[in-house]
């Protein structure tokens, strides 16, 4: 006689809710995007990478605040890290929104313990990242495979970063240039 087990498995998994509200306090979204912001936006003027903390930049972190927002977010408590998709006003003619999707282990005093960026999409209308960015989300956090979703192989519609030239320095929290970082000037 043979026995035939099924194990109904992530059962519904396209209904998980992964709503920011549902995994961080209000207060913590504001103190998730203020450190955020310091990592993955452009360096206010005359800052550096070494005084980006610093409290005279805060009126520029504000502003990029006030233009982020959290779209989705899950917490796994095996490992204590948030996985967090941002949806940020693009610099564009027309209004345009792009994501950053992001792996961190965080404490609102501490701040990050870990910080990763995982992708950056391209520009989009808002209503277009809500979807693409929802599908790159469950793709990401099912551990799910992002490199067929890269401009190599789908142009500009979904994953602008990382690509065969740029890749995430873990280690120093922002994105490396293969090309630009190769050139040593004297």
């Amino acid at each position: 006689m043979i026995v035939v087990l099924t194990f109904v498995t992530n059962c519904g998994k396209k209904n998980i809710s992964y709503q920011p509200d549902q995994c961080l306090s209000k207060e913590e979204q504001s103190a998730f995007l203020q450190t955020m912001v310091r990592y993955a936006s452009k360096l206010p003027p005359e800052a550096t990478n070494e005084t980006k903390f610093n409290p005279e930049f805060n009126w520029y972190y504000d502003k990029a605040v006030t233009e982020s927002s959290l779209l989705y977010c899950l917490f796994n408590a095996q490992d204590s890290t948030y996985q967090i998709l941002i949806s940020r006003k693009a610099r564009s003619i027309t209004p345009m929104q792009e994501g950053i999707a992001v792996k961190v282990k965080f404490d609102k005093q501490r701040g990050f313990d870990y910080y990763e960026e995982v992708f950056r999409t391209w520009k989009m209308p808002a209503d277009t990242l809500q979807k693409r960015g929802e599908f790159l989300f469950r793709q990401m956090v099912s551990g799910g495979d992002l490199t067929l979703y890269h401009s190599k192989f789908q142009k500009d519609k979904f994953i602008e970063f990382p690509d065969d030239r740029f890749t995430f320095d873990i280690e120093n929290r922002k994105w490396k240039d293969s090309e630009l970082d190769s050139i040593r000037f004297e």
